[in-house]
């Protein structure tokens, strides 16, 4: 895998390439020491020998540079960026797979860009509209890994599907350069305002035109099934619903071959 820089009007971005066939553009969702790898390692590999991988570290994640000036969770500036590597990937075609706020920057981005034609949403934000108490503490810095996992722990059906690994090395880069205290000014503002700022409107869900498959943990606890994906679901114009029983928010992580498979079905035919 290799790493490239990529400059749009609003700065630039970290963009992590792999594989080959035609491009899937890839966005993480947002949380403490998230980033592409972090969300999307356990299905590059599968997804690498079938398209060419394009993933991105949202502004203020993983490899990407980090604002100067608030406000810090910047839902219309990913979209910008988002919209911007659609541009410098090319064709007329790319697909698009977000993972939980990264998936409402994919519907936001998919319904100003008639290239996307298909998008793959897992966990997929963009329906709430209130903050629950598991993604209150999902979304408050934690100080230390057992902080960590016990945010993470919220996020999954089972707790024994953590690893150790998984755990530290998203406390590793949170603990980098400043990390962690970026993340907490990101959230200072409120995590209502945040929230609803990635709230996506009936009117922009209709203007997606692409095929969006939508898979979604039955028991995902910060961002439930009943208040994101069934808004989505109501309101884009060619969707279909996977719902997963026994899986929390990251449906990749715990059930990795099954939502790789659906995926690739989705994306391929």
């Amino acid at each position: 895998m290799k790493t490239e820089n990529w400059h749009f009007e609003n700065g630039s971005f970290a963009v992590h390439i792999e594989g080959e066939g035609p491009p899937l553009l890839l966005i993480h969702g947002i949380g403490p020491g998230t980033s592409f790898h972090a969300n999307f390692g356990a299905v590059v590999p599968a997804l690498a020998a079938h398209r060419t991988l394009y993933g991105i570290d949202l502004i203020g994640f993983g490899a990407s540079p980090r604002k100067t000036a608030p406000p810090l969770f910047d839902f219309p500036l990913w979209v910008r960026q988002a919209e911007a590597a659609l541009r410098r990937i090319g064709g007329d075609r790319v697909d698009v797979w977000g993972q939980s706020m990264g998936a409402a920057v994919a519907l936001s981005a998919a319904a100003a860009s008639p290239v996307v034609r298909k998008v793959v949403g897992t966990g997929a934000g963009g329906g709430m509209r209130t903050v629950n108490p598991v993604l209150e503490r999902f979304w408050t810095t934690p100080t230390s890994a057992e902080a960590m996992r016990a945010a993470m722990t919220g996020a999954v059906y089972d707790a024994a599907s953590l690893t150790d690994a998984q755990v530290s090395a998203r406390f590793e880069l949170l603990s980098q350069e400043g990390r962690g205290a970026y993340f907490a000014a990101m959230m200072a503002a409120g995590r209502e305002a945040a929230l609803q700022s990635g709230w996506l409107a009936p009117p922009l869900l209709g203007r997606v035109e692409a095929d969006v498959l939508l898979v979604h943990g039955r028991d995902d606890r910060p961002v439930p099934y009943r208040d994101s994906a069934l808004h989505l679901l109501d309101h884009l114009p060619r969707a279909r619903l996977m719902l997963l029983g026994r899986c929390g928010h990251n449906p990749m992580l715990e059930r990795t071959d099954e939502v790789t498979a659906l995926a690739l079905d989705h994306l391929l035919n």
